[in-house]
């Protein structure tokens, strides 16, 4: 969801640079009726071109901003620049009876195509350089005519041209006739026959009816007459656009889909359209070889298929083996495109697919505009997952959207379950008649969005999003209005995604279809009053000044909406927020008021008196202007000539001037009224907090005031604390009830008695704490262990803890208890020690009795040491083991104490 920051920039206002940019200068406006939407308005990054009448202009916006931005003092000072044009004009080839309808320029920037009603011409585009240049003079431009003999004025008129997203060299035009002709040039600028001579050149109403590839399908020729057919009315073409914009993401036949959309609503595909020489992005031949082998498979081992599918599924096969036979050509400048030839086994017109029906079917309104997003493609079943995660993910929906926009104001969007893929007519005609199963293509009808009420005077069209092709933008009578699939393209994949169980998915998709709806955000205009002669809008982002802006012009007028930037994500799984950017709104959006051209026309009758008197100073009049004023028929024919200019500049400077006290009184009673809801939304929050300490007097007039907030909350403040004292006497009753619920209270004696049993407790068992400490092998014993990090304690911490236990457990017998066993525990260690060494000493005094028979005299002195020694440790070992007899009949006596104190705790 975009995020509208300014819906009229400084830089758009009356006399600023910017604003003349769009102006009609020209005295004579021949009004042409063209039945098509008019897109006179273009842009290359941040260079705009916008055409007016024959003539086109060029612009930056950046400058325009930056000239329009400075203060006025500062023009005032240089008279003579502000007499020349910020802009530039190039010169087109034309006629001066004929006017622009709509430009486009081609995706490299070298080349615009120029239309008219009926004509079709491509201009070689300046470099930034030189149109940059101080120079004031016009530009000429070297152009082409496209189509001398197909595109003139005794044909059908021109509805669209649009620049293949395929083509290798960026010069494919594709250019579409109000009859449904398509024909596709590869203009090259050193063969002028490519634009006399279309690559492929179809005629729509004779695909629908062919029943071969074989059928003569050429587009009608200049001086050939054609008969009358049905398909005349049915199939006037309102809009065409390509199924994708050859993007790494979408799926490989979206770009080379061609969409067709009729007046009358019908809906036409044509798959594949390319041209001769193509380049295919790094997943277009991954997509469709897993697409086309999956397909195949499983229509080999199903018995139900047609031969209709069998047929297409073998096309396909051969259409992409003579594809992958081929060795890509890498184009300089371009990485990762390979350039390849179309193949040549199959005809280069494929088979037109459709009509797609719309369910359930729209009640009413003429179709003027197109604009398809192609499905993404599932980069898990193309690339392994080295490759997978090199590439950023991305949401998106895996099948296509389908938008049309009608002549009362409405945008039906669609959904493409089936999809599109190639097909192509069969090479011979059957004998045998048959129906063709496959004919029926459905649309199924998503959501209607209603963008404006009463009549139109602008055709709608749409205009894709430079920032993501989830979000579109679309030019209403109304105004212009920003549509996003966002939030409900995420829910849906969820569950078109496989899944292990379809329990439910009928019902949630029901839910989702029933409930999600698009996000509309109405960026600039009224629907109050409905726009005239608008254009097509163009969305520029420019990333070096951060700025998103979205512009257009209504009869000779800017419009502009300034977007802010969308965000990406911190993290790709971070979920969107649609409403975190939106701040409050508190006003409604309307057309920003552009002073009429009549405040600052002059006035003609000046001019028409110094022509009179120029008239009778060269005697081409019979009167004398400069003669005495006499009642005369001379007289009375000028005043009357004065009269009605006079009479018709002021009745246009009355009517502006209405219209601007009409817009002053409005704007002062929504100021009026926007005064009083914030003052009785003050009076609530008032209210609400208990501030509401207002006078007791009132202007007659005013909105009576909210009283008795402060009161309302003493008395709820007051009422809790009833209800807390209630039950705190409630609870007591229930603790003296359930007293005595068992018998009687306790006597004197008894109580008595509960206290000394408690004190033998704590004498025999320790502390409270000793006596709850959990079970050293359970789940809390385990938790609360030496070596777990849970319970990891500081020396101060262990200090101040084993200090409590020694004063509150020094009298207690289980305290004594372990002591004892500590110091038993200790004595085993040394009497085991000790009797360690007493045998390694007798085995020493062994080794030296049978070592030496005759002892000598210091032998016979260590000899009596040891012997002395070993009767030494001898008495002290039986001492050691009468003690630990006597401790072990004191740790018994008091084991069997402590078991005749539990019992009788008991």
């Amino acid at each position: 969801m975009v995020r509208v920051l300014d819906r009229a920039p400084r830089w758009l206002n009356y006399s600023t640079p910017g604003f003349d940019f769009f102006q009609d200068k020209s005295k004579t406006k021949a009004a042409q009726k063209h039945d098509a939407p008019t897109k006179r308005i273009a842009h290359r990054g941040t260079e705009v071109f916008f055409a007016v009448g024959k003539e086109l202009r060029w612009a930056d916006l950046r400058d325009l901003k930056d000239a329009g931005e400075q203060p006025e003092g500062r023009h005032g000072r240089q008279d003579e620049s502000d007499k020349q044009p910020s802009y530039k004009v190039l010169l087109t080839p034309v006629p001066a009876d004929r006017q622009i309808q709509q430009i486009s320029i081609a995706p490299d920037g070298n080349l615009i195509a120029i239309l008219t009603s009926h004509t079709c011409h491509v201009c070689i585009l300046p470099p930034y350089e030189q149109l940059h240049s101080p120079e004031q003079t016009p530009h000429k431009m070297r152009y082409f005519t496209v189509g001398e003999t197909a595109h003139v004025l005794e044909k059908s008129p021109l509805v669209s041209a649009i620049w293949h997203p395929l083509s290798s060299s960026g010069s494919g035009l594709v250019t579409i006739t109000r009859d449904a002709c398509v024909r596709l040039w590869e203009l090259n600028l050193n063969d002028r026959s490519t634009f006399s001579q279309p690559t492929v050149a179809v005629d729509l109403k004779k695909l629908a009816n062919a029943t071969s590839a074989r059928e003569d399908l050429s587009a009608s020729k200049y001086g050939v007459n054609k008969g009358y057919s049905a398909d005349d009315v049915d199939m006037l073409v309102a809009g065409a656009c390509f199924g994708g914009a050859a993007g790494d993401d979408e799926d490989g036949w979206s770009s080379m889909t061609l969409w067709i959309a009729m007046t009358e609503g019908d809906v036409y595909a044509l798959c594949p359209f390319l041209p001769v020489h193509f380049f295919a992005p790094p997943t277009l031949l991954p997509s469709l070889t897993t697409s086309v082998v999956a397909k195949a498979s499983f229509l080999a081992h199903d018995p139900e298929a047609s031969e209709a599918e069998r047929r297409v599924a073998r096309q396909q096969q051969v259409w992409l083996q003579e594809l992958d036979e081929q060795d890509p050509i890498r184009i300089p400048g371009r990485e990762d495109m390979d350039v390849y030839e179309r193949p040549r086994k199959l005809s280069p017109i494929a088979k037109l697919q459709g009509p797609f029906q719309l369910s359930p079917e729209p009640l009413s309104g003429e179709i003027t505009d197109i604009h398809v997003v192609a499905p993404k493609v599932n980069q898990d079943d193309l690339f392994d997952e080295d490759d997978y995660e090199e590439r950023p993910l991305d949401g998106g929906l895996s099948i296509g959207i389908v938008c049309l926009a009608t002549s009362t104001s409405q945008v039906h969007v669609c959904l493409n379950i089936e999809g599109v893929e190639a097909e192509w007519l069969p090479m011979k005609r059957s004998r045998a008649f048959q129906l063709d199963e496959d004919s029926t293509h459905n649309l199924l009808l998503f959501e209607t969005i209603d963008l404006g009420t009463g009549p139109a005077t602008t055709h709608p069209t749409f205009t894709r999003s430079p920032v993501d092709r989830y979000e579109l933008f679309t030019t209403q009578p109304s105004g212009i209005y920003s549509l996003s699939f966002k939030p409900w393209i995420g829910a849906l994949e969820d569950e078109l995604a496989p899944q292990a169980g379809t329990k439910g998915v009928e019902f949630r998709l029901d839910v989702i279809l029933n409930s999600s709806s698009t996000a509309v955000e109405h960026l600039v205009g009224n629907s109050r009053q409905p726009l005239e002669q608008a254009n097509a809008a163009i969305a520029v982002n420019d990333p070096i000044d951060a700025e998103f802006v979205v512009l257009t012009s209504a009869a000779s007028r800017p419009l502009a909406a300034l977007l802010d930037q969308p965000a990406p994500a911190s993290h790709p799984f971070e979920p969107e927020d649609y409403h975190r950017n939106n701040p409050l709104v508190t006003f409604e959006s309307r057309t920003p008021y552009i002073p009429p051209d009549e405040f600052f026309q002059p006035s003609r009758l000046p001019g028409q008196i110094e022509a009179w008197r120029r008239a009778s100073t060269t005697g081409a009049d019979l009167g004398n202007l400069r003669g005495e004023l006499n009642f005369s028929p001379y007289t009375l024919q000028k005043f009357t000539i004065a009269h009605q200019i006079l009479s018709n500049e002021t009745h246009a400077i009355n009517t502006a001037a209405a219209e601007l006290f009409r817009r002053v009184d409005r704007m002062l009673s929504e100021m009026k009224e926007q005064v009083a809801k914030v003052r009785d939304l003050s009076n609530r929050v008032n209210s609400v907090t208990g501030e509401d300490e207002f006078p007791q007097s009132q202007r007659p007039g005013e909105p009576e005031l909210v009283r008795g907030g402060r009161d309302k909350i003493q008395k709820r403040v007051e009422g809790q604390r009833e209800k807390t004292r209630e039950l705190q006497d409630r609870v007591e009753r229930l603790r003296r009830k359930m007293r005595t619920v068992s018998g009687k209270e306790l006597s004197f004696r008894e109580r008595q008695f509960a206290e000394e049993v408690e004190r033998i407790q704590l004498a025999v068992l320790g502390s409270r704490k000793e006596a709850t400490e959990p079970n050293p092998t359970g789940p809390a014993g385990l938790l609360q262990m030496e070596n777990s990090n849970l319970t990891t304690k500081t020396e101060e911490e262990e200090e101040e803890e084993e200090e409590d236990d020694d004063d509150g457990n020094q009298d207690s017998l289980l305290s004594r208890f372990e002591h004892v066993q500590n110091v038993v525990a200790q004595l085993r260690s040394q009497t085991e020690v000790l009797q360690k060494e007493r045998e390694a000493a007798a085995a020493a005094a062994a080794a030296t009795e049978e070592g030496a028979s005759r002892p000598t005299s210091s032998s016979a002195a260590e000899l009596f040491k040891g012997t002395t020694s070993m009767d030494f440790r001898q008495r002290k070992m039986d001492e050691v083991w009468q003690l630990l007899e006597r401790e072990t009949a004191l740790v018994e006596a008091v084991s069997l104490r402590l078991e005749r104190l539990q019992m009788g705790a008991r």
